[in-house]
């Protein structure tokens, strides 16, 4: 029965009836836009705009509403989708600061719709957060919605004991609130994050496995990023000058791996509804070649002259760009065996009860039928029959939705308290 299943599934999806996309996801440092020393930079945003053609677009380093609405108007148009920015709210955290940055989004609305937008307030500048969702093509025929949270970060800059706990303070204002969405929630923490070396705090808090949702980095290469003998250098994002030019921006070259696009740990499975593409990071137009030297000087043909001239022009960043499957990941026959196989959930009064098939840890989580989370806690199930008493259950009426969910797999069941029958 369950091959039959499967084979189905595939049918299905033959067919598309199951939805997928693939987002592309563009995180940028613009550099004072639109106020830098270097005017008109809108039209060399466009070059790279073009080239990517990004579904979302996370900037830092923004300085206007005007700013916000050049990039919209101007580096956006002639793109076949259709895109909106986010409301600009000017830095609201350290009112006493005289070089007041922002962060913002642009975003593909035929692929996502904005469900709320917000900001995370810290002791240095704000951390942007905007809750979009998935506009699947199956969602009138009941296909469940599928959020993402994008959180826009630009933490404090330089090198000393100081700035690294400024830096930290940012990201556990982050982690904290991480704590206060949904367990199997799909993140991703993007920005200039201005660290040195994979051993920062800052660093090593965003990947703490012990936060509520666990944070990874897509091409986990740990090390110190301004040393020369790191590798691969073709992941270092800053700067691309070897010289500052008018007199605005960093030079050195291409020496720093300060932007970063971190992402939930559960959209590293095929279980997933938001899946990272394996392969699809990079920093645009950095070839590994042009260390310590400015980005113009890594043409060996894989980028073209003018792509890299407009990265030198348009900021002293490079972008990180990357891919997201919608809808569905891709799935193979080993996967759906797994989510697909015997594992009766059932809840009691004041109790619920997992059939697991290894001993591994795993997430619990319970919903009411309004979302409020009752429950969510860490277990160690072993193999065959698991059971945790849950004393809120017995005040609940109605639907309860239960997740469990481990590095390997995710399940979720649909069912009715006793309460509520």
């Amino acid at each position: 029965m369950l091959k039959s299943t499967i084979s189905f599934l595939f049918v299905l999806m033959s067919l598309g009836l199951f939805a997928q996309e693939q987002a592309t996801i563009m995180s940028y440092n613009v550099l004072n836009f639109p106020t830098g020393n270097l005017a008109g930079r809108e039209d060399t945003l466009k070059q790279l705009i073009n080239l990517v053609q990004p579904d979302l677009f996370l900037i830092q380093e923004l300085k206007t509403d005007s700013g916000l609405q050049l990039i919209l108007n101007e580096s956006f148009s002639g793109l076949s989708a259709t895109y909106a920015a986010t409301t600009y709210v000017p830095q609201q955290s350290n009112p006493s600061s005289n070089w007041k940055l922002q962060q913002a989004m642009i975003y593909n609305t035929d692929m996502f719709g904005l469900e709320d937008e917000s900001y995370l307030m810290t002791s240095t500048r704000d951390i942007n957060k905007f809750q979009l969702f998935y506009k699947d093509p199956n969602l009138a025929t009941g296909a469940d919605t599928v959020f993402v949270y994008v959180f826009v970060a630009h933490l404090k800059s330089s090198q000393g004991a100081s700035n690294e706990e400024a830096r930290l303070e940012m990201v556990q204002t982050l982690t904290t609130h991480l704590a206060y969405l949904p367990i199997n929630a799909n993140v991703i923490f993007a920005g200039d994050f201005n660290v040195y070396s994979s051993e920062e705090p800052a660093y090593q808090e965003i990947l703490d496995v012990s936060n509520f949702i666990q944070l990874r980095d897509p091409i986990d290469t740990p090390g110190n990023w301004t040393s020369g003998s790191f590798e691969p250098k073709s992941v270092l994002t800053q700067s691309t000058r070897s010289s500052s030019i008018f007199g605005d921006g960093a030079g050195g070259g291409v020496d720093d791996r300060f932007d970063f696009v971190m992402l939930s740990a559960n959209m590293f499975h095929n279980w997933n509804t938001v899946v990272y593409e394996p392969g699809s990071y990079y920093a645009l137009g950095n070839t590994g070649s042009c260390y310590n030297s400015s980005i113009t000087d890594c043409d060996d043909g894989l980028w073209s002259n003018q792509t890299l001239s407009s990265l030198y022009f348009m900021s002293d960043h490079l972008p990180i760009i990357l891919k997201l499957n919608l809808g569905v990941g891709t799935v193979d026959v080993a996967d759906n065996e797994i989510a697909l196989s015997d594992k009766p959930i059932t809840v009691g009064r004041d109790y619920v009860q997992i059939v697991w098939e290894k001993t591994e840890v795993a997430t619990i989580e319970l919903q009411d039928a309004t979302g409020r989370i009752i429950y969510s806690r860490v277990h160690k199930l072993d193999r065959g029959y698991n059971q945790f008493r849950v004393s809120s259950l017995a005040q609940t009426k109605g639907m309860i939705l239960v997740s469990v969910i481990s590095d390997n797999e995710r399940i979720v069941s649909k069912i009715v308290s006793l309460r509520g029958r």
